[in-house]
């Protein structure tokens, strides 16, 4: 008897390795599917894993925010297969008019996923009109709530909110003259031109049927797995009590934990303590009184909301210059002398950013506070975002 037992034992534990192992390369390619892929691409014949790791101290306590619709993890974990599609969708340069645009032309990894121009070049030499948006951490406009118009809250991109999704966003950037600028049956047809795709297609949805619905879904889910979670910062809040933020962290000089009281009494009522979220998705942060782009305003007619735009993420602030929605300002140190000394009495200036009389609520700061407050923003750099090769550029170009 137990002989049997230890036989069925030994059979249902050798079961066990294959099914596990079958498991474990279900997502890897074939020999012939990887030779082909890498005649064009560099990508791994082991599918790489683009599920989401963020930290506890990451996501924010639903009970202390209970307006805010928070995202589960389970509802934005990628697909390893669908993601590795988006992120050569992403990079591919054939899909915009003059096949010398993609995504990525505009989100450079090394910048955070930003430009370091104060405005992107699009097709044939076409100029955009708005500082490209960090992209590291797009968790964070998917947890947003925005007290000023409860209707504009929620999963919104681009500086005025004018996608309701990321899907919609990648549509958009597709479509725009000064992108893109190509259709949806040029985009299927230059995929058909690509012998890589039917495989991807296939990987990531069942088949290799190609539509722009899939395409948008394959690069919302690459975008949406790029996560910045790894700073000095983090590592402070990891180890902080309670993950709290208003105590000082251990790891951090004297001057960047006096930045982070700045910061902490005078930029968190928009930007949060622990750099998990937006408080408010937009806002109107005085920068003059006659706005040449009224932002969400202007995209809805609505006067009450002229100069208000996205509120960033700023995580590799450091990272993303120039700053502000039109890239006025080089650096930080601009960015800080705006806060303390340049805000200006706009009619719909921010209510954070106003003093009980509404005069406009300026910080005042001496140089040490605004070095302070400038070495702090610097913690909040991932110095892994550009070398993760996972959402590097993997043509062979």
């Amino acid at each position: 008897m137990k002989k049997i037992t230890a036989l069925s034992a030994l059979f249902i534990a050798t079961l066990l390795i294959i099914s596990c192992s079958e498991e474990r390369n279900q997502d890897d390619y074939s020999a012939a599917d990887y030779e082909l892929i890498q005649e064009e691409l560099t990508l791994p014949q082991v599918v790489s894993d683009y599920e989401l790791n963020l930290g506890e101290h990451f996501l924010p306590p639903g009970k202390s925010y209970p307006k805010l619709n928070i995202v589960s993890l389970a509802e934005t974990q990628a697909n390893n297969n669908r993601a590795t599609l988006g992120r050569v969708l992403f990079y591919d340069k054939t899909l915009s008019l003059d096949r010398n645009v993609s995504c990525g032309t505009c989100h450079d990894p090394s910048r955070a996923f930003s430009d370091e121009e104060q405005f992107s070049e699009g097709v044939g030499d076409e100029i955009t009109t708005r500082n490209s948006l960090a992209l590291a951490t797009t968790l964070s406009f998917k947890i947003s709530y925005n007290p000023i118009d409860p209707s504009l809250s929620g999963s919104k991109f681009s500086w005025d909110d004018r996608a309701s999704t990321l899907q919609q966003q990648v549509k958009n950037a597709f479509r725009s003259a000064n992108e893109m600028n190509i259709d949806d049956e040029e985009i299927i047809q230059r995929i058909a031109e690509q012998s890589f795709y039917p495989v991807l297609f296939k990987k990531a949805f069942g088949d290799d049927i190609v539509d722009t619905e899939r395409v948008a879904e394959a690069i919302a889910s690459f975008v949406d797995a790029i996560s910045s979670v790894h700073s000095k910062f983090d590592e402070g809040l990891e180890h902080a009590s309670q993950f709290s933020a208003e105590s000082d962290f251990y790891n951090f000089t004297e001057s960047e934990n006096k930045g982070k009281q700045l910061y902490n009494s005078n930029c968190a009522s928009c930007h949060t303590d622990k750099h998990n979220f937006t408080v408010k998705t937009t806002g109107n942060n005085g920068l003059e009184m006659d706005y040449a782009d009224n932002g969400v305003g202007g995209r809805l007619n609505r006067e009450e909301l002229f100069g208000v735009f996205k509120i960033p993420f700023l995580r590799n602030i450091e990272l993303t210059s120039p700053y502000m929605h039109d890239g006025r300002f080089a650096t930080l140190e601009d960015v800080v002398d705006h806060y303390s000394d340049g805000i200006v009495a706009h009619d719909n200036l921010s209510a954070e950013l106003k003093n009980t009389n509404g005069t406009p609520r300026r910080l005042n700061l001496n140089q040490e506070d605004k070095d302070a407050l400038v070495a702090y923003l610097k913690t909040l750099t991932d110095e892994t975002i550009a070398s993760d090769v996972r959402f590097t550029d993997p043509f062979r170009r």
